[in-house]
């Protein structure tokens, strides 16, 4: 168990208030001014914790995912998703997600950690780690908004307003922000004081580089440095092997006969089922933390009694309430189902109505209509789900779709619930909202082992990987495919994938148009669910935005979930109305 990491030493949005949450060597908030702060070595590691306790959290990504075509919530009170699912979005939607708190945060300590009496070369790294924390909020807003005000000294708050800057000039700043501080970090922390496991690395500069690189455009800049990453070699996709599976991964093997026709179709069983646990297996238990080795840049949690230190979404909102105390929150939508690849790792299955989907489903149910929740765990094993029609849609996919989303029928024994088959609607289902609508729920990134803070909730305290190095082999193959084609080595990257999770190579014969399209799918069955499909869909263009965000998605049921609607001013988020308030010479997005 952890005892405690950077995350829990500064849990407010000033290093004032951090000193406060802080239970090693604290001195008293009353005595904390400039003038008698920013003397010591222990002040600036106080201070650049605060930027640690801002840093993205493991709801980053799952909250942007509801507002793609991957995933939805049903719950209006989280977040603009719907709205911004239908391009109705509006100024008053986006406050809160216009903010400058950490930016400011970080350059006061740019700006003073000159006045510490410490090591110029600890000075040095510690400036270089805010200026990766400010380099990544800008990234944000620029992602959302598109040209903001670019700030890069500590402002009085009375100082006069900023004018929006252009979007280029703040995406250069990121990039040079990014590479210098790259050259400064180290590799690796010993984990003793001031040089924690959890803090930011050069490879962590340099994958959030890559990554911007590529929403960028500039796929010279975003190959040259994954391969940077690649070639220092201190990274690499976390795997388990088959014989070292759990009991309860053991357990669910035997069923995935159910599933896969390994024999007919020539499949490694081992292979597939110990991908599929190597992929689920990222995210879950002990596996997670800076000792994982796909792990880039990680956000630290503990087993405590404060909500700063825990994990509430990957518990509570992931979670059918059939798997207790679950909210359901976020859940896949059908889009996201069909875009697995079948078995071949190459081609799709074949597309099914919405009708007759709900006839194959309500044909299925009717076998367990009348049993409550015991009931239905005790018969479904003892069923032929080959012989369903329903389960056609299901049989033969990419390894992932089984690690990623639960649907009816399936088993899953690694949780704390004990032997789990999801359903949608059976009987003993609540109209609580506390049900997936889609028919569909995360089963990817869901925690499985809970910390009851004593507060009648659990909460997850599993770390959570901000950047992992498969994304690092996605942007190789991707910025080197636009540049190069479709040659072995843009297909080597994404064969490391796909060793991984036990699945064929990639195809060899395909169009450069092709190829585009196909490792498009392939990133987003990686990432589904981590946010990088928000971005994916603006920086692909209107026109494959507004071809996927478009239309009805139903659930298996046949009732609409969610009525898509596209809108080209939704390439950009509209700038929150207090944002313009406060400062007048903001100017406000096309369109809204």
């Amino acid at each position: 168990m952890k005892t405690k990491n950077i995350k829990n030493m500064a849990a407010a949005a000033t290093f004032a208030l951090s000193l406060a949450a802080c239970s090693l060597d604290v001195t008293p908030t009353s005595d904390i001014a400039d003038a008698n702060f920013w003397k010591t070595e222990k002040d600036a590691w106080y201070a650049l914790n605060a930027c640690y306790a801002n840093m993205p959290s493991a709801g980053t990504g799952l909250y942007d995912e509801n507002a793609t075509d991957n995933a939805h919530s049903h719950k209006p009170w989280e977040g603009p998703f719907e709205q911004i699912q239908q391009s109705a979005v509006t100024p008053g939607d986006m406050d809160g997600y216009y903010s400058y708190s950490q930016i400011r945060i970080a350059t006061d300590f740019i700006t003073h950690a000159d006045n510490c009496d410490m090591d110029d070369q600890l000075r040095n790294r510690m400036k270089a780690e805010a200026r990766v924390f400010r380099a990544m909020e800008y990234m944000d807003l620029v992602k959302r908004f598109g040209g903001v005000p670019l700030v890069t000294t500590l402002m009085d708050y009375d100082a006069p307003n900023v004018a929006r800057a252009d979007v280029k000039e703040v995406q250069r700043f990121i990039l040079s922000e990014l590479t210098e501080a790259a050259a400064v970090l180290p590799q690796k922390y010993d984990g003793g004081y001031l040089y924690e496991t959890g803090r930011i690395t050069r490879s962590a500069a340099l994958a959030l580089k890559a990554r911007a690189a590529l929403s960028y455009g500039d796929y010279a800049t975003a190959e040259q440095t994954a391969t940077t990453i690649i070639s220092e070699g201190q990274h690499k996709l976390f795997t388990v092997s088959y014989a070292n599976l759990t009991e309860a991964q053991r357990k669910e093997a035997a069923e995935m006969e159910q599933f896969i026709d390994f024999d007919s179709l020539g499949i490694d069983r081992e292979k597939f089922i110990a991908g599929m646990f190597s992929y689920e297996g990222i995210w879950t238990g002990d596996n997670t933390g800076t000792q994982n080795p796909e792990y880039i840049m990680t956000h630290e949690y503990m087993q405590s009694s404060t909500d700063e230190a825990t994990d509430w979404v990957r518990y509570q909102y992931l979670r059918p309430q059939q798997l207790v105390t679950g909210y359901s929150s976020f859940e896949p939508l059908q889009a996201l189902v069909d875009c697995y690849w079948k078995a071949d790792g190459a081609t799709l299955p074949a597309t099914i109505t919405t009708a007759e989907r709900k006839a194959r489903y309500a044909t299925m149910f009717a076998e367990v209509s009348d049993l409550d929740q015991t009931g239905y765990i005790s018969k479904v094993p003892t069923m032929n789900l080959r012989g369903y029609e329903y389960m056609q849609e299901f049989r033969n996919r990419d390894s992932r779709l089984y690690a990623s989303i639960l649907f009816p029928f399936k088993g899953w024994h690694e949780t704390d619930f004990g032997t789990f088959y999801y359903e949608w609607k059976p009987t003993w289902f609540n109209t609580n909202g506390n049900e997936s609508y889609s028919g569909y729920s995360w089963r990817k990134q869901v925690a499985v082992r809970p910390y009851d803070t004593g507060w009648g909730e659990n909460y997850c305290y599993d770390d959570y990987p901000v950047i992992r190095y498969a994304e690092v082999l996605l942007i190789a193959a991707e910025a080197h495919l636009l540049q190069s084609g479709w040659d072995t080595t843009a297909q080597g990257y994404l064969n490391q994938l796909r060793e991984r999770c036990g699945m064929p190579s990639v195809p060899t014969n395909l169009t450069r148009d092709e190829a585009i399209s196909f490792l498009r799918n392939e990133r987003r069955i990686e990432l589904a669910g981590e946010g990088a499909r928000f971005d994916d869909l603006r920086r692909y263009g209107a026109e494959y935005y507004g071809s996927h965000m478009s239309g009805t998605s139903y659930n298996i049921d046949g009732e609409a979930v969610i009525d898509m609607t596209f809108d080209s001013k939704i390439m950009l988020m509209p700038i929150p109305q207090d944002a313009m308030k406060n400062n007048p010479l903001l100017v406000q997005n096309p369109g809204y």
